[in-house]
């Protein structure tokens, strides 16, 4: 925890309880495409007045529903997760979808997911005879996506424009994404009068007291999108001063990639007769979630550290080199370690929606492109660095291949 010294007035009030006094824990950069439209850094904060911490960021909420119209990494069912396309991410889908059908057990009941990625949550409650299901997401990919499963409808907007014709659902489905959203009190505000009286809404997120024991690469959950970081506390304050009554809740594991853990915490809250703000209700303070991060971010940079000493020993060996990977890891490497200083011939990535843009003035390419290039290739995940060194030796490449660490 800062000292109190260096407490200061946030650039974002607290999404949860509008306190201004906050104790920054870490300073986070990134390098961003040209013209990106979130920021490239932001203090991760604590709230002095309800404990709870976030990215105290001044990017408006405008921003972020623009960049996800725009770039959705999740609008290619080949790359993107949230369509159940791959293994590992249709499991996760399912148990969810299976939890759900079993809070919400009516099976003409109006469900509603929003931020439905390609629908593969609505494939599963379609599978168990859900009837009228409605996906809902501002990238019109995504849309379309979901209604390759039958009965689903998708459509266009978000937390913020959600469709005139949405009324009276029986439960709307919030899956990792009040972790996106910069104003949530706003959004929950908006979810309230979809729902009728008594409708079910559904919250699951990132469980941020479980951070430290499940870091598969350092400080991944500060990234340029998740800028909330909840525990069950905190999520349970967010619902009741918004609205809402929690009925269930829980913790779990989820994969976040293919034998990645990753820890998740979910809420089934009743909608009230009435709606009060969070002005108007008292929050007891979360005394656990910040020492929780704190943990996090010294056995993140522990690893940042043993990472960089790693890669200034390769790269001084090198005049030039390619990036494989244009995702949140190499954003920080390239603004906190020895890749910064390091001759880049271009980054490649299997995102379509990065295809195109220049990232530290160099190109970002298909895969396919990478036989015009002689240089070592780095592989900038520490994910899914398997895989990728596998898809090297398929295309048939010579360069030598270099990893984030031995």
């Amino acid at each position: 925890m800062a000292t109190r010294s260096e407490v200061r007035t946030a650039l974002r009030p607290c999404p949860i309880c509008q306190g201004t006094r906050v104790d920054p824990l870490h300073h986070q950069s990134f390098v961003l495409t040209e013209n990106h439209p979130l920021a490239d850094g932001y203090d991760v904060v604590c709230c002095e007045t309800c404990g709870f911490v976030y990215a105290d960021t001044a990017v408006t909420q405008r921003a972020y529903d623009q960049f996800y119209a725009d770039s959705s990494k999740y609008a290619d069912v080949q790359t993107g997760t949230g369509g159940g396309d791959l293994p590992w991410d249709d499991r996760r889908l399912e148990d969810t979808a299976r939890e759900i059908a079993r809070l919400v057990p009516g099976k003409d009941a109006l469900i509603v997911d929003v931020g439905c990625a390609n629908g593969g949550l609505l494939k599963w409650l379609s599978r168990l005879d859900r009837r009228r299901l409605v996906g809902v997401d501002p990238a019109l990919a995504c849309a379309r996506a979901a209604e390759r499963f039958p009965g689903v409808t998708g459509m266009v907007g978000t937390l913020f424009s959600l469709p005139s014709e949405l009324e009276d659902a029986d439960c709307i489905i919030l899956s990792h994404v009040l972790e996106h959203v910069r104003d949530l009190e706003p959004a929950l505000r908006a979810v309230f009068e979809k729902l009728r009286v008594g409708g079910m809404l559904y919250v699951e997120v990132p469980d941020a007291t479980r951070y430290a024991d499940f870091i598969a690469a350092p400080l991944q959950d500060f990234n340029t999108e998740h800028i909330n970081h909840f525990s069950l506390h905190s999520l349970r304050s967010l619902l009741e001063s918004n609205g809402f009554v929690v009925r269930h809740e829980g913790q779990k594991t989820i994969e976040a990639s293919a034998g990645v853990p990753y820890p998740a915490l979910w809420i089934m809250a009743e909608r009230c007769a009435s709606q009060v703000t969070g002005g108007t209700t008292a929050i007891e303070c979360d005394t656990e979630l910040c020492a929780s991060i704190e943990r996090y971010i010294v056995r993140s940079l522990d690893r940042i550290s043993a990472i960089d000493a790693h890669l200034a020993a390769e790269l001084a060996r090198l005049d030039e080199i390619v990036v494989w990977g244009a995702g949140q890891t190499i954003l920080k490497l390239l603004a906190v370690s020895s890749l910064a200083r390091a001759r880049i011939a271009a980054f490649v990535d299997t995102n379509p929606a990065l295809h195109g843009k220049h990232l530290r003035g160099a190109p970002i390419l298909s895969p396919d492109a990478l036989g015009a290039f002689p240089q070592p290739i780095l592989i900038g995940s520490l994910i899914s660095h398997e895989p990728i060194a596998r898809r090297i030796r398929e295309l048939g490449l010579p360069n030598r291949v270099l990893f984030l660490q031995p």
